[in-house]
């Protein structure tokens, strides 16, 4: 692959930067990647903020693929379907969310798969990782990157893996070849903790997505390997702020989520120490410049967390840059545009649906018309599995693309409407004149990851 005279360099040191940074290094190409914070396998720096991912088969692919996947197999729970907490029911009721063995989601910790991907992108022999390295800028014209502590670096190509907040896409839209805007949502989040039992055991069963809809807000819980479960509570804006004192933190919990409140006595206290942290979605275009520059993962498409697709997106888009850098060794710019043009699409779509799930999951899981069609779509499904499969299973399941997808979804929504409408109507029919659904990523292992 023909690069840019300079260093090779990647702002950003996460799932996605790590990635790239393996790929790069698989080529051929010695990589520098520069880091903000302190190095996550020495330092303790997710105190109270996003510890838990939902690890899917998009995600699972590009780990498949540069040889990982076995370290990230000891880290994993598999989740199995949602448990959903209803406020008038004590007896949660699980929501499989398939009919098949493969069609499992797995909560893994952020800390420990970056850790993985850090040691085995140093292990690469290719790959040096500056930590506490913060990138104020990027000179795209003199090809130089200034950091917050004075220093300044030369590159030939810098990969920008930095965020939401990028540095890099913020000088390609300096250099009017990009935009972005951000859409805030009115809600916010808070992680909590639920501590394991006095034996070490979990508290409830590990083996599920457990959620508490309450229409406008929710309750959701990921479990970790040590017994313990990451909360997350998902609600409107003026909630948090309404929440100012003990007893009010107290009040609310004990009167919409009882149960989980009983079992963490030191509740008002994370919930006084720990961020509030905002939800949003980033819109960009312009994910290069010329040869020189070009955008992955959250910095080209941050999306909120409720379809449990940022990390698994900004990881295939990593291995897309890769495919199309592969493509074009000889022409990056248009390895760049070409990569923009197939991801783009993408990663609107699943900005669209993240949001849409939100609604799923705070109210939707417990009306009884999403369940009749959700149950009509899994008997679809089993009837004819080469033509139709639910939306959620196709986003986390599939390496169908995004925008494919949800256009399927939206067919099958209206079949499904229909049915529902008139019993009478010829539904098989409908469904096995859907194309046919396109075949998984040969990378695509069901029995990749074991750990239940």
């Amino acid at each position: 692959m023909t690069m840019p005279s300079g260093p090779i360099v990647i702002a950003g040191a996460g799932q996605a930067g790590s990635l790239m940074a393996m790929y790069l290094a698989r080529q051929g190409h010695d990589v520098t990647m520069y880091e903000s914070r302190p190095d996550l396998r020495r330092h303790d720096i997710d105190a109270g903020r996003s510890i838990n991912l939902a690890l899917a088969t998009r995600g699972i692919v590009p780990l498949i693929d540069v040889g990982v996947i076995e370290h990230v197999d000891a880290i994993t729970i598999a989740m199995r379907g949602r448990m959903v907490h209803a406020l008038d029911d004590p007896t949660p009721e699980l929501q499989p969310y398939g009919r098949q063995a493969h069609e499992v989601i797995h909560s893994v910790s952020r800390t420990d798969l970056n850790a993985i991907l850090l040691d085995a992108a140093e292990a690469t022999g290719r790959v040096t990782i500056e930590f506490d390295s913060q990138v104020e800028s990027v000179d795209l014209d003199q090809s130089l990157l200034h950091f917050a502590d004075g220093r300044i670096e030369p590159f030939g190509l810098v990969i920008g893996a930095d965020g939401a907040g990028s540095r890099v896409r913020k000088a390609i839209t300096d250099k009017g070849a990009g935009a972005s805007e951000t859409e805030w949502l009115d809600h916010s989040y808070k992680e909590l903790t639920l501590p394991p039992a006095a034996d070490g055991s979990h508290r409830i069963d590990p083996n599920a997505l457990h959620i508490w809809p309450r229409g406008q807000f929710m309750l959701i819980a990921l479990a970790n390997p040590n017994g313990d479960f990451t909360i997350t509570l998902f609600a409107p804006t003026e909630t948090f702020e309404s929440l100012t004192s003990s007893d009010e933190i107290l009040a609310f919990f004990d009167q919409e989520f009882a149960d989980f409140a009983a079992q963490v006595p030191d509740l008002a206290e994370q919930f006084l120490d720990n961020p509030t942290g905002p939800l949003g979605t980033l819109r960009a275009t312009g994910w290069s410049y010329q040869n020189k520059a070009v955008i992955v993962g959250d910095a080209a498409h941050a999306i909120v967390p409720f379809h449990g697709q940022g990390m698994n997106a900004a990881m295939e888009s990593a291995r897309a840059l890769d495919r199309h850098m592969t493509q074009n060794p000889d022409d990056l710019a248009t390895a760049f545009r070409n990569y923009e043009t197939d991801r783009k699409p993408d990663a609107d779509a699943i900005a669209d649906m993240a949001l849409q799930n939100y609604v799923e999951m705070r109210s939707g899981v417990l009306d009884p018309r999403y369940l009749a069609k959700r149950e009509l779509a899994l008997a679809l499904e089993q009837r004819h599995p080469e033509h139709i499969s639910p939306r959620y299973n196709m986003v986390m399941f599939s390496t169908m693309p995004y925008a494919e997808a949800q256009s399927r979804a939206a067919s099958q929504s209206e079949i499904i409407d229909k049915a529902i409408a008139d019993p009478a109507i010829d539904v098989d029919a409908l469904v096995a004149a859907l194309p046919p659904l396109p075949p998984l990523d040969p990378l695509a292992d069901p029995d990749a990851l074991t750990n239940s």
